[in-house]
């Protein structure tokens, strides 16, 4: 979709992009019982290849470059911030 919409509004100067987070250390989780969650969360960090949860300041880091000039030449690209998992 990122891309047909990228496409659909080049013409009117409107870039598209998406960001695509793994998982990131929030409190979301909050609700489990905490060895419930820690047993989670080790096992979602066992399958990221940098071997840690992203923080909401690395996600945020991509999203503030995407609403940036220095990405006034992006469009149509999806960016992964989920520490290498698509690679697997």
């Amino acid at each position: 979709m990122v891309r047909s919409w990228a496409r659909q509004l080049a013409s009117r100067r409107i870039r598209v992009n998406s960001l695509v987070p793994g998982p990131i250390d929030t409190n979301f989780r909050r609700f489990l019982p905490e060895d419930t969650r820690k047993q989670f969360e080790a096992a979602v960090v066992d399958e990221v290849p940098l071997q840690r949860m992203g923080t909401a300041d690395e996600a945020a880091a991509v999203a503030l470059f995407l609403l940036s000039e220095d990405s006034s030449y992006v469009s149509g690209s999806q960016y992964a911030v989920d520490g290498g998992m698509m690679m697997r």
